[in-house]
């Protein structure tokens, strides 16, 4: 995972969604696809078990119905069993796993009825006259905050901020920032242009900084999300 305060600085199926990288399909990977390949009820049982958490943990943090996280849950193994032919192996499977889940999410964000268009104005910095930063909480409350916060509690508080930002700004902060993805991978996952995904992610990650630095004193604080 990456750190939060990295997310804050900057840091059609299936195949489309494999990252480059330079390990490879593990043994026990490459005896669980062939299991897959073959439709033995086994492998199919292997795989919930063995890519159960990864594949629920991806779809609580794009969805954010835990009744859609369930359904996703379902419809994404149920995808990885009929496209298992169609894994090239250009990467490690897990990640394969991992890019088919954030595909049925997207789908399933894509089958809701369309809302009105969300702003993010009123989650970014203000300033006043003189272009000077309006600050909400002062450095002491702020620090006073953070300091009372364990670990999991401050991962909790990026958790749900992020969760507050409108779809189109969080699910490029979630495939660029959390999940590695590269701009040029995460505006063809979304279909949308690489300056768009490069302008929705300088804007939300400049809410989730200004949003987590209302309540608590974050150049001090170092989580994995």
């Amino acid at each position: 995972m990456t750190h939060a305060q990295d997310v804050i600085t900057e840091s059609e199926i299936a195949g489309q969604l494999e990252i480059a990288c330079e390990s490879r399909t593990s043994d026990a990977e490459a005896v669980l696809i062939h299991s897959l390949r073959s439709r033995e009820d086994s492998g199919y049982e292997t795989l919930v078990r063995s890519y159960g958490p990864l594949v629920m943990a991806t779809a609580n943090r794009y969805l954010r119905s835990q009744d859609d996280a369930a359904d996703c849950f379902q419809d994404t193994f149920i995808a990885i069993f009929e496209s298992i032919d169609s894994f090239q192996g250009r990467s490690p499977f897990r990640f394969w796993v991992r890019g088919v889940t954030i595909n049925q999410c997207l789908m399933t964000l894509r089958k809701r009825k369309r809302r009105r268009e969300e702003s993010i104005e009123h989650m970014l910095p203000m300033f006043n006259d003189r272009g000077r930063r309006i600050e909400v909480a002062s450095p002491r409350q702020k620090s006073e905050i953070g300091e009372s916060l364990d670990a999991e509690q401050r991962r909790q508080v990026v958790r749900e901020n992020i969760d507050r930002l409108p779809d189109k700004y969080r699910l490029v902060l979630l495939l660029r920032d959390i999940d590695g993805y590269s701009t040029r991978e995460a505006a063809s996952i979304l279909g949308i242009e690489v300056n768009a995904v490069k302008t929705r992610l300088h804007r939300a990650r400049s809410a989730l900084k200004h949003m987590l630095e209302q309540t608590i004193d974050w150049k001090h604080c170092h989580v994995d999300v």
